[in-house]
């Protein structure tokens, strides 16, 4: 809720006036929103009377307008209703470019709904959205191209002649002088003896 001296901000309905909005704009603002609300609720107070005029952004990111209509909590029915409302008109605001996320506007909307017709916990909404971005980054993150690089060109290293194993010439001289007698159970004893 705290509106930082000397930042500029924009109210989220001029904003919505532009260009459309991004599906990770939209889950960025509306989770810091869920998380401005859900702190409000855990120390027993309500904003009442969450809107798009009052959600202020700036480059720090969203954040509530000060009002001086804090009151104290009863159930958080209200801005949780209130924040479904937001949730819609920002979805509708939404570019639809991106065909890969389909299936996360799909989610997102049947969040905002929630928020109107049920009223879910807001902790619960703060988890869902959360869920959602980190969906929104990784399906980003897959459909991102990948950089083709240069091919590979592979270079046959030097072949080294491969070396014969050289035995001491003491053992070179007495193979030799066997395989001359061509004794073949002196070779076969010469090489059990392990000489």
């Amino acid at each position: 809720i705290a509106e930082l001296p000397g930042t500029p901000h924009q109210s989220l309905a001029e904003r919505l006036a532009g260009s459309p909005l991004s599906l990770a704009e939209v889950l960025r603002w509306a989770t810091e929103i869920a998380t401005a609300l859900r702190d409000l609720h855990e120390h027993g107070l309500a904003y009442g009377a969450v809107s798009s005029q009052l959600i202020l952004l700036g480059s720090s990111g969203a954040s509530l307008r000060a009002t001086g209509a804090l009151k104290r909590l009863g159930d958080g029915h209200q801005d949780v209703m209130a924040f479904g409302a937001v949730l819609e008109e920002m979805l509708r605001r939404e570019e639809t470019g991106a065909s890969g996320l389909v299936g996360l506007r799909a989610e997102a909307r049947a969040l905002a709904s929630a928020c109107l017709n049920e009223s879910p916990d807001m902790q619960h909404v703060l988890i869902s959205l959360r869920l959602l971005g980190l969906q929104a980054r990784l399906s980003e993150t897959v459909a991102r191209p990948v950089p083709r690089l240069a091919p590979v060109r592979l270079v046959p290293a030097a072949v080294a002649p491969v070396e014969k194993p050289r035995f001491p010439i003491r053992t070179r001289v007495r193979i030799r002088m066997l395989l001359r007698s061509k004794s073949l159970a002196s070779l076969v004893a010469f090489s059990l003896s392990g000489r």
